[in-house]
């Protein structure tokens, strides 16, 4: 899923508008607050995709990539190996 579908955001969203996104889903998530199964996990990729577009520059990477942001470049060489030697 796409990080700006997961905040419920556009992608021309401001960084305004992202933070005040974040903070609704964050209080509504978070794990103090609420007793789901579910929410922790949900808190994790809410986070994951918050610290990818909060900032300007990470958000470019991401937007110019395709919606992808490679974190760990050693994840993508063994994905490429694994895939190459099948």
């Amino acid at each position: 899923m796409d990080y700006f579908e997961q905040l419920g955001l556009s992608r021309d969203a401001s960084t305004t508008d992202i933070k005040k996104a974040y903070r609704k889903l964050a209080n509504k998530y978070h794990p103090d607050k609420n007793s789901d199964s579910d929410v922790e996990e949900k808190f994790q990729l809410i986070k994951t995709a918050y610290d990818a577009i909060v900032d300007p520059k990470k958000r470019s990477v991401y937007l110019k990539s395709n919606y992808t942001l490679i974190t760990n470049p050693r994840e993508v060489a063994d994905t490429f190996w694994q895939n190459a030697l099948r």
